[in-house]
Order: C-alpha cells, then sequence, then structure tokens
C-alpha cells in the first residue's frame, strides 16, 4: 500500500491519502459490471411510480410545479422537497425560481406508453418479482401465496392494447364489413372503449372471468357515454358455452394475448380452446387472435416478459411458425396474419375462420 501526504486541510490535521492497488482494482470492476447502473435504473423506476401514484407527476402537468403552488400538497414535505431534487440530479427535472419543470427525458420517462410500460413490471409484477427467491426454492407457490396484481395489470395493459392494437381490429373488422365485436379477456375495457370511440357504428361486449375487472370496464364504458353501446359480462373467456346470449351476432370475435398461458398445460390444451372456439363460429364469424411474438433475446424487454411467464408458470409465447403447427391441428383456417410496423410490442393477429 502507498501513501501521499498533504498539507494540513485545517491547523494540526494532516491529510494522508492511501492507495491500495487490490481494492482500485475491486472497485473498477464493480464499476465496469455495469452494477451502478443498474441499481439507478432500479431507483429511478420506483420514483416514477411514485410520483405517478401520489399525484406529483399530473400536478407537475398542470401547473402547480411549486411548493407555493401545491405541487407536494398532502406529503411529508422534507422527503418530497429531496425527492424532487434527486429528480433534478437525474435530468428528469429542472428547477427555476422555485419551480419544476419537466425535461424532455422527463416527459419521454412519464409518458402514457412508457408509465404503461413501466406499470406493467413495478405495480403488476412487482408483488411476483420481489419474492423469486422464494419461487425458486418452492417456499412459494404462484396462485397460493404470490400473485400478480390484476387490476394494475387490465390497466396497463388496456394502455399498450388501445394505443397499438385497436387499428389491427378496427382493420380486421372493415374488411368483414362488421360492427360488433367480443373482446375475450378483455381485463378493463380499454380497447372496446377506444374501438367505440373511434368508430360510433361499432358495438361490443366484453368478457371477462374476473368480476372486478368487469366492474372496472363497465365504469370506464360509463364515463365515456358508451353505455348503449358495450356491454360487460362475467364469463369463462374460453368456454364459449358459458357466454351470454349478448355475445351471439357478432362477426368478430377477439382475443388479445389470453391465449398462450395455456401452453403450460401441453399444445392440446390450446387446441382443444381453438377447436371450441371453431364450434362456435357459425356463418361468417372470424376469430381475431393476438398473442405476443417473442423473440427471446434481450430487445424491447423480451427478457423481462419471458421472465414473468417463468415466475408466474404460466406458458411461454410461441412465434408465428408455431402458431401455424397449432392452427393445423384445430377446425379453424388462417387467412391473414397482421402486425404493427415497427411499433409497439412484439404482437401477431392471427385472422382465423372455420375450415369447409
Amino acid at each position: 500500500m502507498e501513501s501521499v501526504r498533504g498539507g494540513a486541510v485545517t491547523a494540526g490535521t494532516e491529510y494522508l491519502e492511501l492507495r491500495d492497488e487490490s481494492l482500485i482494482d475491486t472497485w473498477q470492476q464493480f464499476q465496469a459490471s455495469s452494477m451502478p447502473d443498474l441499481i439507478s435504473a432500479m431507483h429511478l423506476c420506483h420514483v416514477i411510480q411514485a410520483i405517478a401514484e401520489t399525484g406529483i407527476l399530473d400536478r407537475l402537468r398542470d401547473g402547480r410545479r411549486s411548493v407555493d403552488t401545491g405541487l407536494l400538497q398532502g406529503m411529508n414535505q422534507r422527503v418530497g422537497e429531496n425527492v424532487l431534487r434527486y429528480l433534478v440530479v437525474r435530468g428528469l427535472l429542472e428547477q427555476w425560481q422555485g419551480s419544476y419543470h419537466l425535461t424532455h427525458r422527463g416527459k419521454a420517462l412519464t409518458s402514457e406508453i412508457s408509465l404503461a410500460r413501466l406499470g406493467f413490471y413495478v405495480e403488476a409484477y412487482g408483488p411476483v418479482t420481489r419474492r423469486t427467491a422464494d419461487l425458486l426454492t418452492g417456499a412459494a407457490v404462484y396462485g397460493e401465496d404470490v400473485h400478480r396484481s390484476n387490476g394494475p395489470l387490465s390497466r396497463h395493459c388496456g394502455t399498450v392494447f388501445a394505443k397499438y392494437y385497436t387499428p389491427i381490429i378496427l382493420e380486421a373488422m372493415r374488411d368483414r364489413g362488421a360492427k360488433r365485436v367480443p373482446d375475450l379477456g378483455c381485463g378493463a375495457g380499454q380497447l372496446l372503449v377506444d374501438a367505440c370511440l373511434s368508430d360510433p357504428g361499432i358495438t361490443g361486449v366484453g368478457v371477462d372471468i374476473a368480476p372486478a375487472a368487469v366492474e372496472v370496464a363497465r365504469d370506464l364504458a360509463r364515463r365515456h357515454g358508451l353505455e348503449d353501446r358495450l356491454e360487460f359480462v362475467v364469463a369463462n373467456a374460453f368456454d364459449p358455452t358459458t357466454w351470454p346470449e349478448v355475445c351471439h351476432g357478432a362477426e368478430v370475435i377477439s382475443g388479445i394475448g389470453v391465449l398462450h398461458e395455456h401452453f403450460r398445460d401441453g399444445d392440446k390444451a390450446v387446441v382443444d380452446i381453438l377447436d371450441a372456439y371453431a364450434a362456435y363460429l357459425t356463418g361468417e364469424k372470424m376469430l381475431l387472435i393476438g398473442e405476443p411474438e417473442p423473440y427471446y433475446d434481450d430487445r424491447e424487454n423480451d427478457s423481462d416478459f419471458f421472465l414473468m411467464h417463468v415466475l408466474t408458470n404460466q406458458g411461454f409465447p410461441v412465434d408465428r411458425t408455431a402458431w401455424a403447427a397449432i392452427f393445423e391441428q384445430t377446425g379453424l383456417t388462417c387467412r391473414r396474419v397482421l402486425t404493427q410496423a415497427t411499433a409497439g410490442p412484439r404482437m401477431c393477429f392471427y385472422d382465423l375462420v372455420p375450415q369447409g
């Protein structure tokens, strides 16, 4: 170990700097590992989620940008002021004469889609990832001791689905001249609401097995004045025999991201569900299934999406080639595969009709 003596900082105080090559090597390894960036990203994600949940973000956007104008109303002032200072340091906020403004980076990180994607992993699946060690060792079992948060999951998926997948559903409906659509596994109902807002001639019915999700969807329809065009019912999306009469007469039946979970029970489980749909598709009815198309790489959070399926014991999503092999085992024919070019999470929509 080397040491360098410096001048006195104050009278009677000696400054001594030590140099240890082994300690320097260890610290440089840590810095090169990218762990500092991972730690920073983790904390920034939680703080962004917090300012969104507490309303601070809304206040920043609507002009209440200072403590004096109520930016931290109802908050712990000391913590709040220093969280704002942290966000200035991280480049999401700029401070000017006592007021705070979102920077370009701050606006991008708190956009509607950014918050939905963050909420999917932090809010909806956070209760799962926090128990990774227990799930890994078997000390906890998903579905018994550990659960994802389905309310936030429906809400955040709805935001992304409505933005990127509603246009595909509308395109498929135009192709069939369709005006009524049931949405299987509708969650919070955002997709159907957006479809109705985009086309005043569309009506629909949302089907979900979770009563809480159905209530949220009904409330969303009421707030948009769509009660006369949309209905939401509790039923099993995978069993057409449980669907109420309001589902009949629809020309296009949609289901987004609802089938791949059943791959955990093998291909036959998915084939059986598709055959049940095929039996229901009488006349000119069409089934439009939207499913993630993972590349199992580290782009666009694909690896994170994979991990969520591992921890929750879901079936893994498969690509269009694997889906084609599944469809060949059913009473359905795939007419088209529709995708959104270079935008949104990687998803394929399969336009399916009965054989013959």
